[in-house]
């Protein structure tokens, strides 16, 4: 397939998508485009390794609090002993000291004699403080590891579609599932997501419950225990409260795509 360039510039947020850093919206918007673009789709698994890695970067650590105080006060004393040593008077005999060495006295002299000084320093070292502090944080805000996207489709005939992307949080998956235009439910009946494993067919299920929800359209967050590695088939299903298990029929599915594999 040729790049497009000028379609990657049009479509700058697939890095954002990857790492799940957009918003509900615009996560929503950019979902039902990628369903149907291979550009995007291979830009986006192009990304998952990012995300992993990020996901390593080291934890977060604040400044020491007298960090600046030890910043001034390490300059400060550095500052008079150079202007103690300046002061001292020099032997007679002494050779003189070359000129480039005189120009830096001077211009120490100067520097850190000025009346703004304190105001100087102080915004220096409070923006080396910034600095780290911004730096932590950004590691600290890192998004979690990608572990599998989604596209979901419809059997032949039906409408509606869905978009997923897992992130491996903790020892445990979370999906955030963008619907559009799923049939309208009946009284009493919902939406539930399930993962299918490899062994499972009619007569013997190998599913996993992902979460449930009621809305046709819109974006929702699940939890699950269901290795995406295994477990690889999401479906959606309609189902009526009972005493468990899928019973309602299958009105979307897909693969798991960009699987992230520990082994």
């Amino acid at each position: 397939m040729t790049y497009d360039a000028q379609h990657g510039l049009e479509h700058a947020e697939v890095a954002g998508w990857a790492l799940g850093a957009l918003d509900s919206d615009d996560a929503a918007a950019f979902e039902e485009h990628l369903q149907s673009c291979g550009q995007c789709q291979a830009e986006a698994a192009e990304f998952a390794p990012v995300a992993r890695n990020l996901a390593l970067a080291a934890p977060a650590a604040e400044p020491p609090p007298d960090l600046e105080l030890k910043t001034l006060a390490a300059v400060q004393y550095a500052v008079m002993a150079e202007s103690r040593e300046q002061s001292e008077p020099q032997p007679e005999l002494a050779a003189p000291k070359p000129d480039r060495e005189s120009k830096a006295s001077r211009w120490w002299h100067l520097h850190w004699t000025n009346p703004l000084l304190p105001v100087v320093t102080t915004l220096g070292a409070a923006a080396v403080t910034a600095a780290a502090f911004i730096g932590a944080h950004v590691f600290q805000a890192a998004a979690p590891a990608v572990a599998a996207s989604y596209v979901l489709r419809p059997p032949p005939g039906q409408s509606g579609s869905a978009s997923a992307i897992t992130h491996e949080i903790n020892g445990g998956y979370q999906t955030q599932l963008t619907a559009k235009d799923l049939p309208k439910l009946g009284s009493g009946q919902f939406f539930e997501c399930w993962y299918a494993g490899p062994d499972n067919r009619a007569g013997h299920p190998q599913l996993i419950s992902g979460g449930t929800f009621s809305s046709s359209n819109g974006t929702f967050t699940m939890w699950s225990a269901a290795d995406p590695g295994t477990f690889r088939v999401m479906e959606i299903t309609e189902e009526q409260a009972s005493a468990g298990g899928q019973h309602g029929r299958v009105i979307l599915s897909g693969t798991a795509q960009n699987v992230h594999d520990d082994d």
